[in-house]
């Protein structure tokens, strides 16, 4: 996963931020103590998330303690532990999903954009193969999308809709597997995995379709709105105004067409705990995601302030 899944802070209550940072802080505890200290660089929004859902639906949050930060000895957090293995899965989900990651960056980046992931890799690894033995089920799940993944995106002009089917399907898969064969409950986090992992795709591709252009890298967005013209270093630098304006226009209608399929599932999901944080990722945080990168160019932004 990417890292676009996040709450909107200032909608939360205090009480409701703390919990969030709780539950985080307790995912990056975790990560250290079961698959060694080095792991919790992969700590991300998206596996948050994904421990949320699966303590909230089981109901397994006990309450929070204030113990000395991980990371940060000199201060104090509060973390909030569960009853179930439910960090010890977001912990190997978010093993798996860095891994893919780095190995993808390998083998879509120059040597010099991905020497962290080609140092990295070695080592992580090892904890991959530690993850996979703990849950294989999931590594099957996440192998799996990684591969259609891979081979989708190796046939010649690759529908916009196919590329997203492998994201969009795993985490169907993974959310449903929350349900515990309860029909009443799986059927909603299927559907809300689902149409997040298209969303997640969506959003990944759109934000990256201005690097790819300049790259000549892979994105689907790119034969379905007809840039090719605007595929390397000299034309891209073109991809702007009202071309880049029409892009980000289309793009954002996607994503939105995404979200409102994610409501309905929502709705449905019997949450017995963090149901205000939740419906706040989904229903304000990802748009605000949305407008930061397609409206405010944020990305933009950071990049004007770097040193050159």
């Amino acid at each position: 996963m990417f890292g676009y899944i996040r709450p909107l802070k200032s909608e939360l209550l205090v009480r409701e931020y703390e919990e969030y940072k709780a539950v985080y802080c307790q995912l990056c505890r975790v990560l250290g103590d079961s698959l060694g200290v080095g792991t919790r660089f992969t700590l991300s929004y998206d596996a948050t998330l994904y421990a949320l859902v699966a303590i909230a639906v089981n109901g397994s949050a006990v309450p929070a303690k204030e113990k000395h930060c991980t990371v940060n000895p000199a201060k104090k957090c509060k973390f909030i532990a569960s009853s179930g293995t439910e960090y010890e899965k977001a912990a190997a989900l978010s093993i798996m999903m860095t891994y893919y990651k780095f190995y993808d960056n390998i083998e879509d980046d120059s040597f010099s954009k991905s020497v962290v992931s080609r140092m990295g890799l070695p080592y992580l690894s090892q904890k991959y193969k530690k993850a996979k033995a703990q849950y294989p089920d999931m590594a099957e799940i996440v192998s799996s999308a990684m591969k259609d993944q891979a081979e989708i995106e190796a046939t010649e002009n690759p529908s916009l809709d196919a590329c997203c089917e492998p994201t969009a399907n795993m985490l169907a898969l993974l959310m449903e597997e929350l349900g515990h064969g309860d029909k009443m409950l799986a059927v909603p986090l299927k559907q809300f995995g689902y149409f997040l992992g298209r969303w997640v795709y969506l959003m990944d591709a759109s934000d990256d379709l201005a690097d790819d252009l300049k790259s000549g890298s892979f994105n689907p967005l790119v034969q379905k709105l007809s840039l090719q013209s605007y595929v390397g270093k000299k034309q891209s630098e073109a991809f702007s105004g009202e071309v880049r304006q029409k892009a980000e226009t289309f793009c954002n209608e996607a994503l939105n067409a995404n979200l409102a399929n994610l409501l309905p599932a929502i709705n449905l999901i019997s949450f017995q705990q963090f149901a205000p944080i939740i419906e706040n990722i989904v229903q304000k945080g990802l748009p605000q995601v949305q407008k930061e990168i397609l409206f405010l160019h944020v990305k933009d932004r950071k990049r004007k302030k770097e040193p050159h």
